[in-house]
């Protein structure tokens, strides 16, 4: 195993428009061991950059470091890396067992070695009894933990995983991310993982990179990401439904600093850094953060319920109110109907508040 360092990577692609900018002067450090995950909508960059530490795409500028050891200028075979695809890249003419011990026997390993390796992959990922299957005979899991197992089988310094969960069902995904976790624990692998899913990040990384443009926006830590976004982007692509946002500005009222936005005004607890009176500001505040209360409830906001959506244990409202609109999750028990007025209170030690009105608008508290 290994501990990766990405040094100030940088990758353009020249086109008829002229210079595009994949990745910006990316630099991180993973530790060994670790899962770290790589996730932002599509073109944001971080399929590139886990192409240029494979080996299978030339950085423009910068270096990728293995343990020190500095493996820019090798070869993908050089690397000592496994990778898993969407795809699965399994071969379709090959059993299980010959899709496992490929990469031995490409390396003249003996049959001894190849066949107690194939046992061990067989019983860590529960695919023992597939050996003489061909990929066509299984299913969209075994065929994925079989391209897991052919990876793992090599027994390589750094795991690379290209979204490898976007073709199973959503079932299915649930059931393989469990699984990733699982085997993460036991193999303590060095690990990479893309995804566009923000929900895969959360749930299986040890720390999560943001990625948009391709810069990086935040890493750290699951909950430090959802709890503490960096700015208004990282706050509305991580968490489901996404944190809603209400735009406006910062004035200070009585003494005290006070949001105000369309048919909303909230006192805010303190006042907030480098944002002087009248200065434009949005205002980020999580659905389950948002309550249902009393009309005559302090600070009440009046609202107008227009969709009301049930997902299993709890329920989605959207509500609108000053002529914006926000989402209100509450246990499935709270019914409300279309057209219903409500009132909503704004809990003020859970609200984000970020400097500007765009995307990379910065968090102050």
């Amino acid at each position: 195993m290994a501990n990766v360092r990405i040094d100030r990577l940088h990758k353009e692609f020249r086109a008829s428009t002229g210079a595009v900018h994949a990745l910006r002067e990316l630099s991180l450090d993973i530790a060994d061991g670790e899962f770290v995950s790589l996730v932002g909508p599509s073109g944001c960059g971080k399929s590139t950059a886990l192409r240029i530490i494979a080996g299978l795409e030339t950085p423009t500028s910068g270096r990728i470091l293995f343990g020190g050891r500095d493996i820019t200028g090798l070869e993908p075979r050089d690397r000592n890396i496994a990778m898993v695809f969407q795809s699965y890249a399994l071969y379709p003419h090959m059993t299980v067992r010959q899709n496992l011990e490929y990469g031995l026997r490409k390396r003249r390993v003996p049959k001894p070695e190849r066949d107690r390796k194939v046992a061990e992959i067989g019983a860590m990922l529960q695919i023992a009894g597939m050996f003489e299957r061909k990929p066509r005979q299984l299913s969209g899991g075994q065929r994925q933990r079989v391209a897991l197992g052919r990876a793992l089988i090599r027994d390589p310094e750094v795991f690379l995983l290209d979204e490898p969960l976007s073709n199973l069902d959503a079932k299915l995904r649930v059931h393989m991310r469990a699984e990733l976790a699982a085997l993460h624990q036991k193999v303590r692998t060095t690990m990479v993982y893309v995804t566009h899913d923000q929900l895969e990040a959360l749930t299986l990384s040890d720390r999560i990179v943001v990625m948009n443009h391709g810069v990086m926006q935040q890493v750290g830590r699951p909950e430090e990401i959802y709890s503490r976004p960096a700015n208004r982007f990282v706050a509305e692509f991580i968490g489901t439904p996404s944190m809603n946002m209400i735009e406006g500005e910062v004035s200070i009222e009585g003494g005290r600093p006070v949001f105000n936005g369309p048919g909303v005004a909230v006192a805010l607890p303190e006042a907030p850094p480098r944002t002087p009176s009248g200065g434009q500001a949005t205002l980020g505040v999580r659905p389950e953060d948002i309550a249902l209360v009393a009309p005559d409830a302090p600070g009440a906001i009046p609202a107008r319920v227009t969709v009301s959506e049930l997902a299993g244990p709890e329920r989605f409202h959207f509500v609108s109110m000053g002529g914006g609109s926000v989402i209100v999750r509450t246990p499935a028990s709270t019914v409300l109907h279309p057209g219903e007025a409500v009132s909503l209170g704004l809990q003020p030690d859970r609200l984000h508040l970020f400097q500007g009105t765009g995307e990379d608008a910065a968090a102050l508290r």
